[in-house]
Formats: structure tokens, C-alpha cells, sequence
């Protein structure tokens, strides 16, 4: 008898258009945090991005979704939508939430948008609400936001492919 061995993980063509996507829609609950990083991570080094583009990349997907369950969700049924599209050059992810308080909301376009805060004001969000944004920024291309008149949150990372 002949052993079955499962199909060997192909790597992303470089010259394919479409994007490996990964579309996870989990309850707004930190608890499914963790495993869906690291899915998000070994997914990557399947791929093969190195394991350093990995790890920084779990700790973007990590910040993200925890911003999205801790100061975006109203309910105890909201969902938070997390996708991921793996390029052969680089990872977007899109995280997708029903909207935070209005205070929630003005911190996250300041951090977001302007970035460039006076020191008095950065060491002050840094000891209210901690750095998970100031980090998501250190560790990617490009981070945008939109915000939805229904107030739905959008935040689209872009992470480039690291060499070494």
C-alpha cells in the first residue's frame, strides 16, 4: 500500500495577480486573539516569509484585533472581521469592527492620522491606553483608516516582504 502524503505547501507566484486571502470572522471576545495570530503567522512561514516577518507580523494582528475587541465593539454579539491577503512582496491585513465610542474614535484617527504628536501628549496616551498602535506603525508600510457613516471601523495594514 502506497502512502498518502499530503500536497506539499507551493509558495505564491510572483507573477500571480490574485493574493492567497484568508477571511476570519471571530466574536468580540480577546480569547480568540492568540490562536488566530499565530494561525496568521503560520500561514506566512508556510508561504515562505521568514519566521522574523512572521513574528512581527502576529504582533500586528495581535494589536489590531485587540483594539478591535476592546474599544470597538457595543455589544456582547458584535463580531470582528480580520482579512488577510498574502502577496508575494508583502501582507495586507483589514480589520473590520462596529465602531468605539466617540472617544475611541477621535484617539484612533489621532494616532493613526497625524502621528507626529508634542511628547506631553504621546507620554499621556502612552500611559492611558498603551502603545499597540505606536507599534502596529514601527512594524509597516502603511496603516489607513476609514471610518464608515455607520461608524464601522476599517484599519488596513500593509506589511513589506523583510529580507534575511
Amino acid at each position: 500500500m502506497e502512502k498518502n502524503n499530503p500536497p506539499e505547501a507551493k509558495p505564491l507566484n510572483m507573477k500571480t495577480a490574485n493574493p492567497l486571502t484568508l477571511k476570519l470572522r471571530f466574536p468580540s471576545n480577546a480569547d480568540y486573539i492568540p490562536p488566530i495570530r499565530k494561525f496568521v503567522s503560520e500561514v506566512l512561514q508556510v508561504q515562505h516569509f521568514n519566521p522574523k516577518f512572521s513574528f512581527r507580523s502576529e504582533v500586528i494582528v495581535d494589536e489590531i484585533c485587540f483594539n478591535a475587541v476592546m474599544y470597538g465593539s457595543h455589544s456582547m454579539e458584535a463580531t470582528v472581521d480580520l482579512v488577510c491577503s498574502v502577496f508575494p512582496d508583502r501582507v495586507e491585513f483589514q480589520i473590520n469592527d462596529e465602531g468605539g465610542s466617540h472617544e475611541h474614535m477621535e484617539r484612533l484617527k489621532k494616532v493613526i492620522e497625524k502621528g507626529d504628536d508634542t511628547e506631553s501628549e504621546v507620554e499621556h496616551s502612552r500611559s492611558e491606553k498603551g502603545l499597540g498602535l505606536e507599534i502596529v506603525k514601527m512594524l509597516s508600510a502603511k496603516v489607513n483608516l476609514k471610518i464608515k457613516k455607520d461608524n464601522v471601523t476599517s484599519i488596513q495594514v500593509i506589511k513589506h516582504r523583510e529580507d534575511a
